[in-house]
């Protein structure tokens, strides 16, 4: 599961205060003042309940070290059970084998094109966590 757009609301921090993305991935302290997504922290829960073998992968912004720090300190304040399954990479392709999804807001950006298993498109209020967490118990059905 992809950590900006997903689980943090990277949006919203750019509305809340007016910022570009650009300035955003520059400002001290921005990845960890991010609030989450609606119901991003229980969908996680849910997907541990449901079998999956839940990760976190985020793309750092290059070169902006901080941002490596707040991302991973975010991820231990929101969600410490997923301390140790956080992996912070340029590219999310080279992650992962046919079997495992990816969940990216993004699917364009951190070579997520290259991921070898299935990547799910997520469209806050349209494939949200609810959709997603709809299509995940589906799946475990089967």
């Amino acid at each position: 599961t992809d950590r900006d757009g997903v689980l943090a609301d990277f949006d919203g921090y750019a509305e809340e205060f007016n910022l570009t993305s650009a300035v955003i991935k520059c400002r001290l302290g921005a990845y960890l003042d991010m609030k989450p997504m609606p119901g991003a922290l229980n969908a996680m829960h849910d997907l541990v309940g449901l079998g999956y073998d839940v990760w976190i992968a985020t793309k750092p912004p290059t070169g902006v070290a901080s941002a490596y720090a707040e991302k991973a300190e975010w991820v231990f304040k929101y969600l410490p059970e997923f301390k140790q399954k956080l992996i912070i990479t340029p590219n999310k392709g080279l992650l992962g084998n046919r079997l495992d999804f990816l969940i990216d807001d993004r699917p364009e950006k951190a070579h997520c094109c290259d991921f070898p298993g299935r990547v799910l498109h997520f469209i806050d209020g349209t494939f949200g966590w609810v959709e997603i967490l709809r299509y995940f118990r589906r799946n475990s059905r089967e």
